[in-house]
């Protein structure tokens, strides 16, 4: 394992070092480029191999500052071999080169030190891995039944449930199954404090140093990331988090619906003492009032409220028939005999004595008519026949005054018969009021009885209900969709990005000191002889 790990140092060094070379003159990369960059690796590999990254940090300060002083002295002196370019342009111009030389000169002093800065403290940083792990939590459903019996489950949108879940994560309930678990003490014991066990306030700190919760976005779903030097331990602490906090919420809730049970079983008791109590009252309530359940086995009674309304029915109807033939009487008796007979026939209905009298009666009157045509008032046959019509005459007038005597009867019977209904419906109401008034004790036990009864069955059917939930699996309130993997690579430092920005803030910089130095430089009056300048 260390083999890699010492040629990936010594390799990144030398490539850094050949990168830095660049600051040289040409000539001079051309004649001793590559003996440099040999050297400087023999003695990467003697530094590692002496003091590993310490020892490549101590050759890198010791370079660096060498490299910067002997480029700008090769430059130097690569100028005072031939003229520059700098040089050319100011003398047709006339322009003092030496400010724009010391600008370029400081420039690149000043970025080469912020940058090689930047890149040693890059490569010699420890590097960081993150695992993550991925849950998915539900909210759990309140099991405690209400005061009416029925459950008291809350499902409003609760907008700090995530937050609650990530307190509850972070706790020292969960972490500390986590440290155990992982036997955390002793391993960041020997790591970081010299092997000597750590304490658990110690242990918690660094573990929630190095978690970061974030939800996912419009989802109940919750990352569990880890950091740390070892990729595989990142994984497995990641890992034991989320089972940890999944194992706690299990127990959170196999815990409230055993409580929940509890507080069932006792009412489902209290209920059963205040059943038995309803029913030896309804008992002792019924001996004294004398009341039987064939009755009315319900708790309204039903005997007298039905011969109350029969009677009332009754009533009613003969009322109804009284009226009726009272009215026919008193229209019969205002007709006349001739009008009269006509209104029997349809009052009446069909009478077949009645008709065979009204059929002699108009026989025996045609034949009167016709003898009296033929022979005299006095004659025989004209008497004979009158005789008979008066006699059948006389018959039907008998009838019709036996039937206005049966109509008039007819009605009397009827006034007495609506006068006994409503004598006995009188009697029927007062009985019903005197009973309900002595039974009503009775149906008031028997209709409290009949409800703490139903209350019971819920309140049992409830109990049954949690100890079958109670025994099934509840993993749904805690899922965990995907476990942690031990990283490929690091995730810190970010060596492109720290890179980068080293050489950013080193031209910021160079820039800012080289103009500085530019502007210094341009304040003092320039020698006008050449040999003057060449010799300073």
């Amino acid at each position: 394992m260390r083999a890699p790990v010492e040629s990936k140092a010594v390799f990144v060094s030398r490539r850094c070092y050949e990168r830095l070379l660049a600051v040289y003159p040409e000539c001079h990369r051309r004649e001793y480029g590559l003996p440099m960059a040999q050297l400087f690796g023999d003695q990467c590999r003697d530094a590692w191999r002496d003091s590993r990254s310490w020892g490549l940090v101590t050759l890198w300060l010791r370079v660096l500052p060498d490299l910067v002083k002997t480029s700008v002295l090769e430059h130097l002196s690569a100028m005072k071999a031939r003229k520059s370019m700098v040089e050319k342009i100011s003398e047709i111009t006339n322009v003092n080169p030496a400010p724009l030389r010391t600008f370029f000169t400081v420039f690149i002093v000043v970025f080469l030190l912020v940058f090689g800065t930047s890149a040693v403290v890059t490569y010699l940083l420890p590097e960081s891995f993150r695992s993550t792990t991925r849950v998915k939590v539900e909210r759990s459903p309140s099991a405690s039944p209400d005061q009416n019996g029925s459950p008291n489950a809350s499902s409003e949108y609760d907008p700090y449930f995530l937050q609650t879940e990530f307190a509850v994560i972070q706790s020292r309930v969960v972490l500390s199954k986590v440290i155990e678990a992982l036997d955390l003490n002793a391993k960041w014991g020997q790591r970081y404090a010299g092997g000597e066990k750590l304490k658990n306030p110690e242990a918690m700190a660094l573990l929630e140093a190095r978690m970061d919760l974030r939800p996912v976005r419009n989802t109940t779903l919750i990352d569990i990331s880890v950091y740390g030097e070892d990729r595989d331990e990142t994984a497995a602490i990641a890992n034991a988090i989320a089972e940890a906090y999944r194992d706690h919420r299990l127990q959170e809730q196999s815990e409230f619906t055993k409580r929940g049970i509890v507080a069932l079983k006792d009412q489902c008791d209290e209920q059963d003492r205040k059943v038995r109590e309803g029913q030896m009252e309804v008992d002792r309530l019924r001996k004294e009032l004398n009341i039987s359940d064939l009755e009315s086995p319900s708790a309204v009674p039903t005997s007298e409220p039905e011969t109350v309304g029969r009677l009332q029915g009754e009533l009613i109807s003969f009322e109804s028939m009284l009226t009726k033939e009272e009215a026919q009487l008193k229209e019969l008796a205002k007709l006349n005999l001739g009008h009269r007979k006509g209104a029997l026939q349809v009052t009446v209905g069909p009478d077949n004595e009645f008709n065979g009298l009204l059929k002699d009666l108009n026989a025996a009157e045609q034949k009167s008519l016709v003898l009296q045509k033929d022979y005299d008032v006095n004659h025989p046959a004209y008497q004979n026949a009158k005789a008979i019509a008066e006699d059948a005459s006389r018959r039907v007038n008998e009838r019709m005054e036996g039937v206005m005597i049966g109509l008039s009867n007819r009605v009397t019977a009827l006034q007495a018969t609506v006068t006994q209904l409503q004598r006995k419906l009188d009697e029927a109401r007062i009985k019903d009021v005197e009973k309900a008034e002595r039974s009503r004790p009775y149906y008031e036990a028997k209709r409290r009885l009949e409800e703490l009864t139903r209350f019971r069955t819920l309140l049992s059917m409830k109990l049954t209900s949690e100890k079958l939930d109670m025994s099934l699996p509840k993993s749904w309130l805690v899922e965990i969709m995907d476990r942690a993997e031990p990283a490929f690579r690091p995730v810190r430092p970010n060596k492109p990005l720290n890179l980068f920005l080293g050489a950013v803030v080193g031209v910021l910089l160079g820039s800012i000191a080289g103009g500085v130095a530019a502007w210094g430089k341009g304040r003092v009056r320039p020698n006008t002889s050449p040999v003057q300048v060449t010799s300073a």
